[in-house]
């Protein structure tokens, strides 16, 4: 076993010659083998133990466990008590995953202050059940992917060796070790398939755990490459200032989109179920198809897949005068000169002020808005001078109308109306600032 670890770090370049290493130890057969090998191999070692506090006395048992093997040898130590269920209230977490974010949040902290490297205790069979567990979790990618021999300051040297040739190691070299009775409680996943399922299936097929242990580490490496793949079709592709993200539909189509989808959604709360509809959506060409996540949206729009955050409810303003326009409305109203013109673009406009009737009302335009565009014989509905003036679907939901006596007078940073333009009878102006999208 000390070739197959040695073998590991080298390869990986885990760790230099002799250089030190702080060492998760639970207490466990795992992490107390992990010990004595690393030192075998002559890397200083520190001891890092977390009391998670959920068993009581056995906890405290564990944590005394290791402080005296480590007095024993000399070997530095460090224990803190976490709060889980703390932990739990504020993310809403399992018991399991709030434990392992505030142990390795404080692994983190001391890989930050020396020595920089974390040797975690995983191994063979771990990768296995965290595979398996991804699948039936439905984590996509990342379940695939497994247990990485290193990512961070943290480090897997017993990653390619299996647990029975652990527990072997222990009693053939005389190390001791505690049990956690929750490694056999039925409750968790990892339990079940520890010792039921994967059990089934090597009794069915022996071999089987070997050889799933060899394909996990294939998967874990033909992820990588997927990684980089995919950061060449989508990479360059970098949210504007309001977190929207427009993808050509041809960086989806032409390569596997599927796969494209999940490197573009999987943090964004979208359900991978959702993935399908999606593409049909945009194979059918159905501009404006729209699909809903947690936290955000997709849209199907005319040439281009628009993710976007979800937002609350549009706001609205009132404003009764000039000089009282709200200091969080995306609009200023400030005094002009006599100008013959209309305007000076589209998001700044000079008006006829003689022709503007407080209150205003700056709103989101709504469907069945008409007005009088400058420049145009009659009234023109504001959704055709937004297809007119190709605003994108998404961005629509953000276009705000400038509205007098039921009026529209202004599409903000698009269209004038003509019933407040500017000519040669005009002798006060106004100047209208749109600072909105």
């Amino acid at each position: 076993m000390l070739h197959k670890v040695r073998d590991l770090i080298q390869q990986h370049a885990l760790l230099a010659q002799e250089e030190p290493v702080w060492v998760a130890v639970s207490g466990g057969v795992d992490s107390m083998v992990l010990l004595q090998v690393l030192q075998q191999l002559g890397h200083p070692c520190s001891v890092a133990h977390v009391d998670h506090g959920l068993r009581g006395e056995e906890s405290d048992a564990d944590r005394v466990f290791v402080h005296t093997y480590c007095e024993a040898h000399r070997i530095p130590f460090l224990a803190r008590r976490v709060n889980v269920l703390a932990q739990q209230e504020v993310t809403g977490a399992s018991t399991q995953m709030a434990a392992r974010e505030l142990r390795y949040a404080w692994f983190t902290d001391l890989a930050a202050k020396g020595p920089h490297r974390v040797a975690t205790a995983h191994h063979a069979d771990d990768a296995v059940e965290t595979f398996f567990m991804g699948l039936i979790q439905g984590m996509g990618l990342n379940g695939w992917g497994s247990i990485p021999v290193r990512n961070g300051p943290f480090i897997r040297p017993l990653l390619q060796v299996r647990r029975d040739e652990i527990v072997a190691y222990a009693r053939s070299n005389g190390i001791a070790w505690r049990e956690d009775p929750s490694n056999v409680d039925k409750r968790y996943l990892r339990s079940r398939l520890r010792h039921d399922w994967l059990p089934m299936l090597e009794e069915w097929r022996p071999g089987t755990r070997r050889n799933l242990a060899r394909d996990v580490r294939l998967y874990a490496e033909l992820l990588e490459l997927t990684k980089v793949g995919l950061q060449s079709v989508v990479g360059a592709i970098q949210p504007d200032g309001n977190g929207t993200i427009r993808v050509p539909f041809d960086r989806i189509q032409g390569h596997a989109p599927t796969l494209v989808l999940y490197h573009l959604l999987r943090d964004k709360g979208v359900h991978p179920d959702l993935y399908d509809r999606i593409q049909r959506a945009i194979a059918a060409q159905r501009t404006g198809a729209l699909f809903h996540g947690k936290v955000y949206r997709v849209l199907v729009d005319r040439t281009e897949l628009v993710i976007e955050p979800m937002r609350g409810e549009p706001l609205s303003w009132m404003i009764d005068d000039p000089n009282a326009v709200p200091t969080d409305a995306p609009l200023r109203i400030t005094p002009g000169f006599h100008e013959s013109e209309h305007g000076r673009d589209h998001r700044t406009v000079v008006v006829d002020a003689d022709a503007l009737v407080f209150p205003l009302e700056l709103r989101p335009w709504r469907a069945g808005d008409r007005m009088r565009p400058l420049g145009l014989n009659g009234s023109k509905l504001v959704s055709d001078l937004l297809i007119d003036a190709k605003v994108p679907r998404d961005r629509k939901d953000r276009t705000y109308v400038l509205v007098q006596n039921k009026e529209v007078i202004w599409l903000c940073g698009h269209r004038l109306a003509e019933g407040v333009k500017t000519g040669p009878d005009t002798e006060r102006t106004m100047i209208l600032e749109w600072n909105g999208e």
